[in-house]
């Protein structure tokens, strides 16, 4: 069985997608059906935020980190390529390693104990 699709003819209209990283979306009373329906996902998309809980943390992080730069000192996670283990360096803030923690003492660190 065999089948054919016929030429696409100029008369039909093409969609060109009027959002995205290098165009901006068009407004919620946009003409263009498509758009409409892009503008009214986007609320409803955008509408959800995470639970407080997760903002919190993801603030008291942020302030942790904050803390250890101040002290010239970041955690770097990286994967060691031949165990799979996740390894977590203590750094200078140029990037030089000064020391590798174990993980459970990172996660101590991040929740707020002394780097020591």
């Amino acid at each position: 069985m065999t089948f054919g699709i016929g030429p696409v003819e100029a008369s039909h209209p093409v969609y060109q997608p009027t959002r995205g990283p290098d165009r901006p979306s068009a407004p919620a009373d946009a003409a263009d059906p498509v758009e409409k329906a892009v503008a009214r996902d986007r609320v409803e998309l955008s509408s959800s935020t995470p639970p407080a809980e997760a903002l919190a943390d993801v603030d008291r992080a942020f302030q942790r980190v904050a803390e250890l730069a101040a002290q010239n000192r970041e955690l770097h996670f990286l994967k060691d390529p031949a165990s799979g283990r996740i390894i977590v360096q203590v750094r200078d803030m140029e990037g030089h390693v000064l020391r590798t923690i174990p993980n459970e003492q990172a996660l101590h660190v991040m929740s707020g104990a002394e780097l020591s």
